[in-house]
């Protein structure tokens, strides 16, 4: 069994039993074993930098019905089939990859909600952090996603698609714009030129009531992120207050937080995190950055340990884990960290030879 899902239990994560329930008091056709099996051959392609599966696993006509548009276009799939080309659905897997260079793409946990089971990835590495919820459909005997949720994104892909489509309210006869309309136009025009400055002060033309429209608030904020500290606290404070269980801006701000060496609001935004996933073990290996950042080597290589216990063949972690060993003159302990990180499928060898030689008594 996969090791994420028998962690976790045959029915899966139950937090909030509100939200999330065991699939066997769920009515789908998508079993339990189905969903795991399917996990394990996403993350080995992916482990293999073959972004294919990825990239294929969305059914497109069930994912413009999730889009809820009214477009008189959304019966015309070439149409929407060659708009969503040029918008990246069919390449999620590429864009994953650039996250997950020198890192991985793993299974969080698998759940159902709304009688629809749901698989949960992070993707890790040299591109930063993200998690991906897919939702699954079964069609015919395959498996495929209905839609899929990027935490860093903040929205599903099928509502970000929606925003592409042309919409029935459009007509040929002209008409006064509205405020958001004539300053969306220029807020959009400014984002897609990369002049952050004039998309911050178009967005704050706009009324109260589209500036706390979800995706606007998104693009502003991910807009200030180019701009200062100042404006960029000042949006994530407005869109925290806006959605406070929204995990984007914690995502965002951990980047920030990181490059500006604030490491308490920095753990704060760990610890958020890792609420809206209900648990992720792997952020354990942050927190371990964080007290080695501060000097405190003890604590530090204790979250390192955890987040080993979970998954051993993070490498990042283990280079962490054996040095912070090493230091605290835990040697046996750090020879065993090697030992069962280099059994692990994939195992870098030049990083298990780059630890010897710099540890020598290790051997």
């Amino acid at each position: 069994m996969h090791l994420n899902l028998k962690i976790l239990g045959l029915a899966f994560l139950t937090a909030g039993a509100t939200q999330f329930q065991t699939l066997s008091a769920q009515n789908t056709p998508v079993t339990t074993a189905e969903a795991e099996n399917l996990s394990i051959r996403l993350e080995l392609s992916m482990g293999k930098g073959d972004p294919e599966m990825l990239n294929q696993l969305i059914y497109f006509p069930e994912f413009i019905k999730r889009t809820e548009s009214n477009s008189p276009f959304v019966n015309n799939l070439d149409t929407l089939t060659r708009i969503a080309h040029g918008f990246g659905i069919f390449n999620i897997g590429n864009s994953t990859l650039e996250i997950t260079k020198n890192g991985s793409y793993k299974l969080v946990r698998g759940f159902v909600r709304n009688e629809e089971m749901h698989l949960l990835f992070r993707a890790f590495g040299d591109g930063g952090l993200n998690y991906q919820d897919i939702t699954i459909i079964k069609v015919k005997d395959s498996l495929r996603a209905a839609d899929i949720f990027s935490y860093q994104l903040g929205e599903s892909y099928a509502k970000l698609f929606s925003y592409m489509v042309p919409d029935t309210g459009m007509t040929d006869a002209p008409s006064p714009l509205t405020s958001k309309s004539k300053y969306q136009i220029t807020f959009e025009n400014a984002l897609s030129e990369k002049n952050y400055s004039a998309a911050r002060s178009a967005f704050e033309k706009f009324d109260e009531r589209n500036q706390n429209d979800k995706h606007l608030s998104l693009l502003y904020m991910q807009a200030c992120e180019h701009l200062s500290e100042k404006f960029f606290r000042k949006s994530v404070d407005h869109y925290i207050s806006l959605f406070p269980d929204d995990p984007t801006p914690f995502l965002l701000t951990m980047k920030e937080y990181a490059e500006t060496k604030n490491y308490r609001d920095y753990s704060r935004a760990i610890d958020k995190l890792d609420t809206l996933v209900h648990i992720d073990p792997f952020l354990n290996y942050l927190r371990g950055n964080v007290l080695m950042k501060l000097g405190d080597l003890r604590a530090a290589s204790h979250f390192y340990e955890e987040a080993f216990d979970y998954d051993p063949s993070i490498w990042q972690n283990t280079e962490k884990l054996v040095a912070c060993k090493v230091v605290n003159n835990e040697l046996v302990q750090a020879s065993e960290a090697i030992i069962l990180y280099s059994h692990t499928p994939g195992y870098r060898k030049e990083l298990v030879e780059e630890l010897y030689a710099n540890y020598p008594a290790l051997r």
